[in-house]
This record gives structure tokens, sequence and C-alpha cells, in this order.
């Protein structure tokens, strides 16, 4: 899997368990796609791991068997998050009077229909379960004896959606940990969802921004079109089905959202005249009203046609399912994974922000998400795009950014831009090799053919002990995969021993030969790296208001990332002032400047993520982007970019010391690398304490000496 979507997950289950112990409702937002069951199950493990005495209670809509799918989710990730117990709770089967829910299991998942009027979980044997996880016996004031009381927490999945069944149960005022006498006992909640109501006060605490998920490629980035006909659509989807064919091996899907009620029957009328035209004939299609329903229909005879409809949808989601065209009205709004599916024509129109959104994100999962990096350039962009005709949505949580000023011109556009034409860099793949013939910098059979490899089968590890660590770097464990699958029978399992006898020795020269950045950090072709709104002006940051973002739209304000880059900012735009000692072409500030339209702008940026190609490879158990925080051209035309850190820790927050110090390290050894590959300086400004110190690397070196703040303006003068 991609780093960027390892780091991107974890952070937001980083963020979510801190939110988690300081309030007792929390949000969490991210896009349809972007895995929330895998960061869910992280979450509560995560919370698991630190206290056992907790139970969570996950509330899934009905519909789509979004319940038993999270459930089933959860039972494949017991063997990654192991402090999981997972549990179905199923309520309307079974012939006895009053429901039995076991009290060991610690993650219940609900599915919302369940607790309704008249259901019998309603009819109390829900509550009697709660009652028994707390500790409650006969009346409801006494605990009984050596039954320790449970911490119980409620996950509302698809918060968007009415999932107040459940409200009656949180605990409102709690003082203490005792439950009110009103049947209260769930002390925390987290909402998620991609579509959170605001006007139901689901403020996301914690995000993840569709910009930061297609950034990561961990969704698709979509491309709209509002006034084409499906006939456009259908000869468009069929190139990306032969493309999709012959280069992956999947079968992509075309989704079709049809009306609901009067409308429906005559555009079903109307899709199947056209797909018996002699152009479209051989696109096999389904339609799904619902799983009842005698309407639902296929054209597929030899296999969709002889199944159960209930059985359809997970037919439907296999990579190399033969339906390629799929029509419904609403019933795979929520809760249907179909990665495959690359393409929504949307014939409906709906009206609903929430509904477009939640409908269009069943064709923005990544289907090769596992295997992304290992995909040539043009099949990453190909899997990477969806197409979406019809309705393009209101999207809030989409902030169109841009400049203040109205500096959206194309001449703006072609000069600035052009002023950060540069390289980036990348990490060449340590395993791969280098040619036909050729061995890369690291072979694990020339390594283990040494004498120094140890052969005394007495040295062997505990195969669980060696597993655990050999998991935790991936890029090691697929070459230990790769030299034991080259043996056969019993000489791969001698292979995989050998590995095993070795390892600290393979893992020391793998270490030795991934940071030989000389050799293995490649300098890619220059290109426009920044998107037009990280360009700054002087003009931008009001007295007084540094504290704010210095991008807008509308009334939206953009924060940033910690103080210290606040503060660091604020230094950087004092440099404005600062007179150049020459005067090269016309150059009197340190920082450069150009003129257009008799308008000056200085050569100054923010690294904006999203869309920013401002990004420099490195390794640290794994290949990690490096994306800088601000960037500046000098007075001549050196090029200067700034990576903002801080080892403050604030009161809500919590850090591990020692990994952050090693990944300010890595960076550090990449950089001085880059910078004499690419001729950049490279800056460091770590704050500690109300102070800085600032670490550089030039292009003829490592300064050795930490510079301060008050150093830097003179070295920018006379480096």
């Amino acid at each position: 899997m991609i780093q960027a979507v390892k780091d991107l997950q974890q952070e937001a289950v980083e963020k979510l368990t801190e939110k988690f112990k300081t309030k007792d409702t929390i949000t969490f937002q991210a896009p349809t796609g972007s895995g929330k069951t895998i960061m869910m199950a992280a979450f509560m493990n995560k919370l698991l791991k630190e206290n056992a005495n907790i139970v969570f209670v996950v509330s899934s809509l009905s519909k789509g068997g979004l319940g038993e799918q999270n459930y089933n989710a959860f039972v494949k990730f017991q063997s990654k998050f192991t402090h999981l117990k997972p549990y179905l709770i199923e309520s309307e089967t079974g012939k006895e009077e009053n429901l039995f829910i076991p009290t060991d299991y610690n993650v219940y998942v609900l599915p919302r229909d369940l607790y309704k009027k008249d259901s019998k979980l309603k009819s109390g044997a829900f509550v009697q379960f709660l009652r028994e996880l707390k500790g409650f016996r006969g009346d409801f004031e006494n605990l009984t004896q050596g039954i320790r009381e449970k911490e119980i927490y409620l996950i509302k999945d698809e918060c968007h959606i009415a999932t107040n069944n459940l409200d009656e149960l949180i605990i409102k005022h709690h003082k203490t940990n005792q439950p009110n006498k009103s049947n209260e006992f769930f002390s925390k909640v987290l909402n998620v969802s991609a579509t959170p109501k605001l006007s139901k006060g689901q403020i996301p605490d914690v995000r993840i921004s569709e910009e930061e998920a297609v950034s990561a490629k961990l969704i698709k980035q979509v491309e709209y079109f509002e006034e084409e006909t499906l006939q456009e659509a259908l000869e468009k989807f069929i190139e990306l089905k032969k493309d999709y064919v012959e280069k992956l091996g999947i079968n992509p899907c075309l989704i079709v959202q049809i009306s609901n009620k009067d409308k429906a029957e005559n555009e079903i009328k109307n899709l199947k005249e056209l797909f018996k035209s002699a152009r479209f004939s051989h696109l096999k299609w389904m339609l799904i009203v619902d799983e009842s329903s005698q309407k639902n229909d296929s054209n597929d005879d030899l296999k969709a046609k002889n199944l159960p409809v209930k059985k359809w949808k997970n037919y439907a989601k296999e990579h190399t399912s033969t339906i390629d065209i799929i029509i419904f009205k609403m019933v795979i709004s929520e809760g249907w994974d179909i990665p495959r599916a690359c393409m929504l024509y949307q014939i409906r129109d709906s009206k609903s922000k929430q509904l477009d959104e939640q409908v269009i994100g069943r064709v923005r999962r990544n289907p090769c998400l596992l295997e992304f990096e290992n995909l040539s350039k043009e099949v990453q962009e190909l899997v990477s795009k969806a197409y979406v005709y019809g309705i393009k949505p209101k999207n809030e949580t989409t902030i169109p950014v841009r400049l203040k000023g109205g500096l959206q011109e194309g001449l703006f556009t072609n000069a600035v831009q052009e002023e950060f034409y540069l390289h980036t860099t990348r990490v060449e793949r340590v395993g791969e090799s280098k040619g036909v013939g050729e061995k890369g910098a690291f072979d694990v059979e020339e390594i283990l053919s040494q004498e120094s490899a140890y052969k005394n089968d007495d040295l062997r590890k505990n195969i669980f002990d060696f597993y655990k660590e050999l998991v935790k770097n991936q890029e090691l464990y697929k070459e230990c995969e790769k030299y034991v699958l080259a043996g056969n029978g019993g000489e791969a399992y001698e292979r995989w021993f050998a590995f095993n006898n070795n390892f600290e020795l393979l893992k020391k020269k793998f270490l030795a030969a991934m940071l030989d950045y000389e050799k293995r950090i490649i300098v890619e072709p220059k290109n426009k790296v920044l998107p037009l709104e990280s360009i700054l002006q002087k003009s931008d940051f009001k007295k007084g208001e540094i504290d704010k973002w210095i991008w807008q739209s509308l009334d939206k304000k953009f924060y940033f990332d910690s103080e210290a880059e606040k503060e660091w900012l604020e230094f950087l735009i004092k440099l404005y002032d600062e007179e150049a000692p020459e005067n090269p072409n016309n150059q009197k500030r340190l920082i450069k400047s150009i003129e257009i339209n008799n308008e000056r702008f200085y050569l100054f940026g923010k690294n904006f993520p999203f869309n920013s190609q401002l990004r420099f490879e490195y390794y640290l158990e794994g290949y990690h982007f490096s994306y800088p925080d601000f960037i500046l051209k000098d007075y001549k035309d050196r090029i200067h970019i700034f990576e903002v850190k801080s080892t403050n820790i604030s009161a809500n927050q919590s850090i591990d010391t020692k990994a952050y110090e090693n990944k300010i390290d890595a960076l550090k050894h990449a950089y001085k690398t880059i910078s004499k590959k690419t001729g950049y300086y490279f800056y460091i400004p770590t704050k500690k304490g109300d102070s800085w110190v600032m670490w550089c690397s030039t292009p003829n070196g490592e300064i050795k000496k930490p510079l301060t703040k008050d150093m830097l303006k003179s070295f920018l003068a006379d480096s």
C-alpha cells in the first residue's frame, strides 16, 4: 500500500484518539472510499489496548447489509488489530421470547433498524445487555459484587442518516461515572460520515479532506461532465473498459442512477432500448430496484440472472464480474463498496448534496490500492480518475481556494509559476534490478552466500517474534517473500529460516543500501511544482490578522498546522522589507520579485499540498514524501525551502518524541543529498521552548553550526 495512504490514515486515528479523550462527542469526516471502516477498527483497537475495560457499540445502517459488512471487516482486521473482539447483534430471528447477547466481546455491531419500536431489542433485551455490561443486577441501583463496570462508547457510522434511535441511552449529565436512572449508558460518542450534518451539530473534529485523500491516491480524482448524453458516456466507458481489461485484468463498471416513482418506469424502458442497440448490445447490465422487488432484472443470462438478488451485489463487486452497467435508484448510496466502478451517470435529479456525494463515492474507490506502487505511471493514472456525468454537487467540503487580489490571469500563471519550475526527487527502490542480468543494490542470495552469514540452526528466532519484527518493514518483508518463493518445497522452508537466522545482518545491509542516497535519490525533470494558490504576496498579510490563514474563499478560513509554522511565517514576511546587498537584475530586496502589469510580485510561497508537486521522497521504515512548508526565490535566483518543526507539546497533545526526532534526522539525511543534487537550500527550523534553532544544508554541504533566525538574514545575503 502507498505509504502516503498509511500516513494519512494513521494520523487521522492519532487525532481521533486525542480528541476522544478530551470530549464526550466528536465527529470524524472522511470521503467515501477513504477507509473509514479500517480507521474505526484502528481507533477502537488503540483505545482497547490502553484500556481493556472499554466496550464499543457500532451503530450501522441496516440497508445494504452495512452492519454485517462492518462486522465482517472487523473480523478480517483482527489479525492486524488483535484487541478487537467483534460480535454482530442479530435480533428478529430465533424463537426465544427474550434475546440473549453475550457480554464477553468488546465490539458490538448493531444494525440501526433492529433497535426500533416493537422490536425485541427495543422491548428490553438491549437495555438488559447494557445493564449487565455496567454490572447492575435486579434494581438499577445495585452493582453485582466482583464485576467491574464497563465503559461503553457509541460509534454512529454514517451519522448523517437519522441515527438518533440510541440517543436516549447516551449519558447526558454525568459528573460521575455512574449512569442516571433514566437508562443512560453511553459515556462517549463518535460520529462518522463522509457528509456529516452541520445542522445537527455534527461539526468535524477530525477530518480527512477530499484533497488529502486524492493527493495520497486513496480515492480517485473526479472529472465532471454536465451536458453529455448517456450515449457519449457509454462511448467513453467502452474506451475505459478496453484499457482496464488489457492493462489490469479488471472489468470496470458504469453506475446509472435513475429516478424514483413515476419517472423510473419510463427511464428504465429507455435504458433497455438503448442497451439493445447494435453499438451497446455487448454490454451486460443489472437493474437493482431493491432486494425483494420483482422488477429487478439483468441481461446477463450466463451468470447474474441465475443468482438470487441478494447475491447479485457480491457478484457485481468482483473485479472479473461480467456486469458492465449497474442501474439503481437509491439502494447503493451508502455501504456498498465496488472499487471497479469508475463512472457514474445520473439521470435522477436528487436535489440533495449529501445523496450526490454518497453516490459519487461509489466510483471513487481505488481498485489497486494495495499494489498501486507496482503499477506503471500510465496505469496509475488510469485507476486514479473517476468520471461523473450529471449533476456536479456543490461540495462545501472542497473549498476552491483562490488568492486575494484576483491573480488568476494567464499571464500571472505563466510568469510566476515559471519562476518555480523546479526539480523534485524520488528514491529508487533497493530491490529492483538495474537491467537485464544486472543485480540491484540489495541481493539476498549474494549476502547469504558470504562467509559472514550464519549457518547454525540454533540461531533461529521464535517464528512469531521474527514475523512481528519483519512485518514492521514492508520493503524487507517483500525481499524475504521473494527470496523464499524462489525455492521449492523443502528448499523454501530452509530459505525462510536462512532469512530468519540472518535477519539482523540483512536488515543492516538493507538499510545501508536504502540510505545510500548518492546512488538511490533520482532527480526528476523540472516541472511546475506549485499550484497557483501557493504563491503569496505581501498584501495578503494584514496587520493583526496573521493568526488567520492567508487564503480565503467567501467566509471560509484555512489555519496553520501549528503555532510554530505561523510564527515562522511571521518571520519570513519580514524578509519582504530586507534590502539585497547587491543589485543583480534590478533586485532591491532579498526575495526576488517580478513585475506584471505594473504590479510587483514577490516569489514567496506556502506549499499547499493539494495539487502540489513540491515534494521530496525519503526512507524511514518505508517510503515517505516530505512536503516542505515554505519556498522562496532570492535575489540571486537561488531556491530556499523550509520545513518547520516544533518539539513543544500542548496540554491536549501527545507525541512520541523519539519517533519525531528520528523523522527529523531522516529528513536531514535526505536533504543533504537532495541539496547537493538540485542546487537548492534546505532548512529545518525547529522551535524548542521559546527559542529557535535551524539546521541548513546547502549545495556545498551541511552547515555544522546551528543557525538562528537572526543569523538567517545575513546568511541569505551572503550565501
